[in-house]
């Protein structure tokens, strides 16, 4: 196992995450003194670049952290066949990361496990508040080019040039059915038209809580086609009420209990096909000292888990 811990927060609505990778890997260390064997630390630089894109916030560093920092890096992890943890300031990272996995293995197809509260699905065009975190999956489909934000021919070339960084001719396109969201419940119009369009898999939280085992059969066969499986958690998908450290809260959500019994669960059925586990959104100064040890809980019994089922390195799991 790798652990990666990605201190970067150029798409979020609050500061403060970068804090929360911050924490999260310094307990892990604690408890777990052989993950250091295999560490990859991957930080922002502080840039300050001249902004010309008006309909997301920080495109212009964010698209040099994904072309120059973030792919070429995570494109190493994925080649080293180490199995990664991933803890990720905010959701905007996850593009990044996925292109990575593509850009490695280009003829495979690649199915995505998202837990979160919201679709994360808007792009440059549709998106009301400019936030990147908001926007990494309308980046990997890359479907719509039009919206009631008109880019300009500059911005239309760059955003045209980041949905295909990290990403070489012939290569596999993303499927949006092969897109599965879990306990989204947070959307707007825009991304329910996309959901539609796509028939993009959307279990919400009702449908967890009424029958979780079912929800994860049916994630299962909607994946059976693909070869690999990203599973991407936003703790965020707790309900707000219950657990306030993160950027965006929404209430209605699972209970601490439930999502580490689903995430058990994923990760135990789709074991064989697992490239990587990512937890993100943690950020400790919005929320609540006891948050901390509802994560490290989940990370510990994710820890567990996937010494157990997934591909990893006997080494680094003696401590399972």
């Amino acid at each position: 196992m790798i652990l990666v811990s990605l201190i970067a927060e150029l798409g979020a609505s609050k500061h403060g995450s970068n804090q929360g990778v911050q924490e999260l890997r310094r307990a892990l260390i604690e408890r777990y003194p052989e993950i250091t064997e295999h560490m990859v630390l991957i930080r922002q630089k502080q840039c300050a670049l001249e902004t010309f894109f008006r309909y997301a916030k920080n495109f212009e560093d964010y698209y040099i952290f994904c072309r120059d920092s973030l792919i070429p890096k995570m494109h190493g992890v994925f080649k080293s066949k180490n199995f990664p943890l991933i803890l990720s300031s905010e959701h905007s990272n996850v593009f990044g990361i996925l292109q990575s996995l593509r850009g490695v293995h280009p003829n495979k197809k690649i199915g995505v496990l998202y837990l979160d509260a919201h679709a994360d699905i808007h792009t440059a065009y549709d998106s009301d508040t400019g936030h990147l975190h908001g926007m990494p999956l309308g980046m990997l489909i890359n479907a719509i080019h039009s919206g009631h934000n008109p880019l300009n021919a500059q911005e239309e070339y760059y955003w045209k040039q980041l949905c295909s960084l990290g990403i070489k001719e012939g290569t596999k396109a993303f499927d949006p059915q092969h897109l599965v969201y879990f306990g989204v419940r947070s959307t707007e119009k825009s991304e329910d038209a996309m959901i539609a369009t796509h028939h993009i898999p959307l279990f919400r939280v009702q449908d967890i809580q009424a029958d979780m085992q079912a929800c994860v059969q049916k994630a299962q066969t909607l994946l059976e086609a693909v070869d690999l499986v990203y599973l991407s958690l936003d703790v965020d998908i707790m309900d707000g009420k219950l657990f306030r450290s993160t950027g965006v809260r929404e209430n209605n959500g699972l209970s601490p209990e439930e999502l580490k019994t689903l995430l058990e669960l994923l990760l135990k059925r789709f074991a064989p096909k697992l490239a990587a586990l990512e937890i993100t959104e943690y950020n400790p100064e919005v929320g609540i000292r006891g948050d901390k040890q509802v994560l490290l809980e989940l990370l510990d019994s994710a820890i567990g888990h996937l010494c157990k089922n997934a591909k990893v390195r006997p080494k680094i799991c003696n401590y399972c």
